[in-house]
C-alpha cells in the first residue's frame, strides 16, 4: 500500500499527454463536417438542443483539501475533457471564438465530497476545435434520432414535407403579394425566407439576440441554401417534447427549391391556415 489518497493519485497525473476516449467522445468539428455543416452553425444547434459540451483545456487547476500548503494539489487540465456549465455554453452562442473559459465542472473525485474544493487558473482561450460531444450511439435498436445518424436520416426521408413548412411558404408568399400587389415568383418566396435566416446569423455574430422569425416562427428550418446555389434546398426539423436534458428530434427532412412552384400552385387552390 502506498498510503496515497485518491486526491494525491489523481494529482500525480499532471504529466500525462492529452488523451480522450474516442469511443465515447467525438470532436465537434469532425461531426459537423460529417453532417455537411460548419462547426459554429452546428454548435448553435447543440446549444439549442441543450446537449452537453466538453472542452479540451490547457492550463492548471487545483484540488484543495484544507488550509495547509500540503492540502493544495496542483493538477494539469490536460488530463481529461471537461464538461462545461450551461452559462459557458450559452456564451458561445453570442460570442465569437476564441472563448475564455472561466468555469468547468470539477473532476469526479471532487463531486459529492464537501471537504474538497476545485479551482482553475491560467486557462488558455479555446475555439471550436477544442470542443467535443458525446458520440451518438450507433446501435440501431436505440429508439431516438442521433447526431451521427442525422444526415443518413435526412437522406432516407428525402422529399418528405410537413404542414408547417407549407405555412412558412404561404406566409412569405402572401406577405410579398400584399406588399407588391401581385403574386411573387417562387424564387422570390424562397429568397425572402433565406434572407431572414441569413440576417439572423449576422445578428448572432454581433452578439445580438435575433427576433422571432416572421415566416418561420417555430424555427423549423435549420439550413436553407441561396436560390443562386446550383441545387438549392432546405433542411427542416421538428423537435419533440423537452426531456429536461435535451429536446429530441421527432421528425426531419429536406425540401428542394425545384418543387416549390408546384407546392405554391396547390396552396393557392387550398390556402393553409396560418
Amino acid at each position: 500500500m502506498s498510503g496515497e489518497t485518491d486526491v494525491e493519485i489523481y494529482a500525480s497525473l499532471t504529466d500525462l499527454d492529452f488523451e480522450f476516449n474516442a469511443l465515447r467522445y467525438i470532436s465537434l468539428t469532425e461531426l459537423a463536417e460529417d453532417l455537411g455543416k460548419s462547426p459554429l452553425s452546428y454548435l448553435r444547434k447543440v446549444i439549442k438542443n441543450r446537449k452537453d459540451v466538453f472542452v479540451r483545456l490547457r492550463g492548471n487547476g487545483a484540488i484543495i483539501e484544507g488550509k495547509k500548503l500540503e492540502d493544495y494539489h496542483k493538477i494539469s487540465l490536460q488530463v481529461q475533457l471537461w464538461r462545461l456549465p450551461r452559462k459557458e455554453i450559452i456564451k458561445m452562442m453570442f460570442e465569437k471564438p476564441p472563448w475564455v473559459i472561466t468555469s468547468i465542472f470539477p473532476p469526479d473525485i471532487v463531486i459529492g465530497n464537501p471537504k474538497l474544493r476545485f479551482t482553475v487558473n491560467n486557462v488558455e482561450s479555446v475555439d471550436e476545435n477544442d470542443l467535443f460531444l458525446v458520440r451518438p450511439p450507433t446501435d440501431e435498436s436505440v429508439n431516438q434520432t442521433t447526431d451521427e445518424t442525422e444526415h443518413q436520416a435526412i437522406k432516407k426521408i428525402g422529399k418528405r414535407s410537413n404542414k408547417e413548412l407549407h405555412r412558412i411558404f404561404w406566409r412569405a408568399f402572401t406577405s410579398l403579394r400584399d406588399e407588391h400587389g401581385f403574386e411573387p415568383k417562387s424564387k422570390e418566396v424562397w429568397e425572402i425566407i433565406h434572407d431572414e435566416l441569413k440576417a439572423e446569423d449576422q445578428l448572432r455574430e454581433k452578439k445580438e439576440f435575433p427576433p422571432i422569425r416572421t415566416y418561420d416562427p417555430h424555427d423549423h428550418i435549420e439550413i436553407i441554401n441561396s436560390v443562386h446555389d446550383p441545387k438549392p434546398k432546405l433542411q427542416w426539423l421538428i423537435t419533440g417534447s423537452d426531456t429536461g436534458i435535451s429536446r429530441r428530434i421527432s421528425e426531419q427532412g429536406t425540401f428542394s427549391f425545384s418543387t416549390l412552384s408546384s407546392l405554391l400552385t396547390r396552396l393557392k387552390k387550398n390556402p393553409p391556415k396560418v
